[in-house]
């Protein structure tokens, strides 16, 4: 089971061209589903399909997870049992896995469902098309560095601010010059003769430097957690190895399995946010309205809390029952 994280490009700010945003995604099944909806509602088609990959890995996530229990439960059947309640623990880690399992298949559902619509084809041929991309256990990922800071030309591409730019007869080229940062208090743009301008500039600098921050922090979450996955691999790695010199029980090694996929759920979680924030951030380049169409692609989420509370009671402290 491997989820490996795709080599970003060096280039520090993504640039304008020919090209439409979601390519940077270099994603076969986005690029045709963008094809398929003629380009309308990008956003939403977009955030969809990244929903409904997480999901996907969440669903292999935590049917392994139900099947680590459920050869748990066998196993204690030959040997005295961990502590007084660890049978019941058990069958309720089953029983949530089967509740939770069925609101994922619906999730996904109403992913497939959106997409169908919004492309134009039945959902019987949004699953074949999507067949090969859903067994694919890699998240799309953006090809190119989160930027620390952006020139304030970068606003010239925005849509609004040529939009206003013509009704007051200024030119979006020449914008003020400065960096648009993502943290600290930005400054005021003096434009006399043309304050309403200057009030639409900042407010584009502001909503622009909103979502490079939140790009920002949602790449330091998955960064960790691509390091805590790498760590919980170690760490079963040794659990195999101890369980083969017969040090730790196989239940042991079962409840350390689940541990893994817990941080793998995470990590899954983790992607999936960040591609959503590149695809809100490039919209707040280009001035587009991604963050309410973002949102309500993916009106049916849950938090990742109530999705799998009974992964949080997997012990990595239970030796040798």
């Amino acid at each position: 089971m491997r989820f490996e994280r795709k080599a970003h490009a060096s280039a520090p700010v993504p640039q304008a061209s020919a090209s439409p945003w979601w390519s940077g995604f270099e994603d076969t099944a986005l690029d045709q589903l963008m094809v398929a909806s003629r380009g309308t509602a990008a956003p939403g088609v977009a955030a969809a399909y990244i929903a409904l990959k997480v999901k996907t890995l969440e669903l292999v996530y935590l049917e392994n997870t139900r099947a680590a229990a459920a050869r748990q439960a066998v196993l204690l059947h030959a040997t005295p049992p961990l502590h007084d309640d660890f049978a019941k623990e058990l069958a309720a880690r089953q029983a949530d896995a089967d509740k939770t399992i069925a609101k994922l298949k619906a999730q996904r559902a109403s992913y497939v469902s959106y997409l169908a619509a919004q492309c134009h084809m039945t959902e019987s041929a949004m699953n074949a098309l999507l067949a090969d991309a859903l067994n694919d256990k890699a998240l799309p990922r953006f090809s190119a560095e989160v930027p620390r800071e952006l020139p304030m030309a970068v606003l010239a591409r925005r849509s609004d601010i040529n939009l206003i730019a013509a009704l007051y007869d200024a030119d979006p080229d020449a914008l003020p010059d400065g960096v648009i940062d993502a943290g600290g208090a930005a400054q005021d743009i003096d434009m006399p003769d043309k304050p309403l301008y200057a009030n639409a500039v900042m407010q584009a600098r502001d909503q622009v430097a909103g979502a490079l921050r939140h790009l920002q922090m949602q790449s330091d979450i998955a960064n960790t957690a691509y390091r805590r996955v790498a760590d919980a691999r170690a760490d079963f790695e040794a659990s195999k190895r101890q369980r083969d010199r017969a040090e730790i029980s196989e239940v042991q090694l079962m409840e350390d399995f689940q541990g893994l996929l817990l941080d793998l759920h995470v990590l899954a979680a983790a992607n999936g946010e960040l591609a959503l924030a590149w695809v809100v951030f490039m919209g707040s380049i280009g001035g587009d309205a991604l963050i309410d169409a973002v949102a309500n692609a993916l009106d049916t989420r849950t938090t990742q809390s109530t999705q799998f509370p009974f992964l949080h009671k997997v012990s990595r402290k239970l030796r040798n029952p």
